[in-house]
């Protein structure tokens, strides 16, 4: 407790600013800065999602159907109101069909793949996921430039810059924390050092943060793939078409899923 004294009036000022710094601190960064990290791995609930980049590229009619491969999250996932995990989880994928086309809308290059595990510290749950929006890696490069130009208007620190997520909503970050705006300027989420994250929503009855890696909450689609490209995801596959390319995935491009049964 400060004891207010002629000669104490300006520390105890001092303390209560800081104190106040801090606790503005802490409800900008959100709920993730107040959770602990998960020990041990359990199913995940429907409604969370984990941002994911792809670790190779996967092109229909070159990639054979049952080939197995793995993704890994981009950043910080929370999984409840108190615990998330790490950065780093892998998540198993297969490819279903694999189909070339002719060039034609009539007989299209198709390329479906599904998720079906998840794997962290050393233990495996099933997962089911659909996807909510997948982004070329040259848009994913995107989101790691200020919207300012050059060093963010003579800002070297990255910490600092405002950046733009797939989607076209804004991170204003001082320190790594700050707001994610939409274009009418109203606060849709947050970020901190660890990632970035929509505003909580019920989940299971608790209210979570989603995790949004480089997509904005309102992100849905296809961005930066070939024109006339679509993407549908239900049941748990994910299925890419393309009626005059190749259907594809590259390396390094990222994914948002989101979880819709742990099976």
């Amino acid at each position: 407790m400060c004891r207010i004294r002629a000669s104490a009036h300006r520390k105890c000022a001092s303390v209560v600013l800081l104190l106040a710094s801090l606790s503005a601190l802490v409800e900008t960064s959100g709920a993730s800065q107040q959770s602990t990290a998960v020990t041990e791995l359990q199913p995940l609930a429907a409604g969370i999602t984990l941002p994911v980049q792809i670790r190779r590229t996967l092109s229909a009619g070159k990639v054979k159907a049952g080939t197995v491969f793995f993704v890994t999250t981009t950043q910080r996932v929370p999984v409840s109101a108190s615990a998330y995990l790490n950065h780093g989880a892998k998540v198993r994928g297969e490819v279903v069909t694999s189909e070339a086309g002719d060039g034609t809308a009539a007989h299209p290059s198709v390329l479906t793949i599904r998720f079906t595990e998840l794997s962290y510290r050393g233990k495996t749950v099933p997962v089911e996921t659909r996807a909510i929006a997948a982004a070329h890696f040259m848009h994913v490069g995107d989101t790691f430039l200020p919207t300012g130009g050059g060093g963010d208007n003579g800002n070297a620190s990255q910490a600092n810059w405002n950046t733009r997520q797939v989607g076209g909503q804004e991170v204003n970050r001082s320190g790594w924390v700050g707001d994610v705006s939409n274009n009418m300027m109203q606060k849709v989420g947050y970020a901190d050092y660890h990632g970035v994250y929509s505003l909580p929503v019920s989940i299971e009855g608790a209210m979570v943060p989603r995790a949004m890696g480089v997509f904005s909450t309102t992100a849905k689609g296809l961005y930066g793939y070939d024109m006339g490209a679509q993407m549908e995801s239900s049941g748990g596959r994910i299925t890419i078409t393309n009626p005059t390319e190749r259907a594809v995935i590259r390396n390094h491009d990222q994914l948002l899923l989101e979880v819709v049964s742990s099976r």
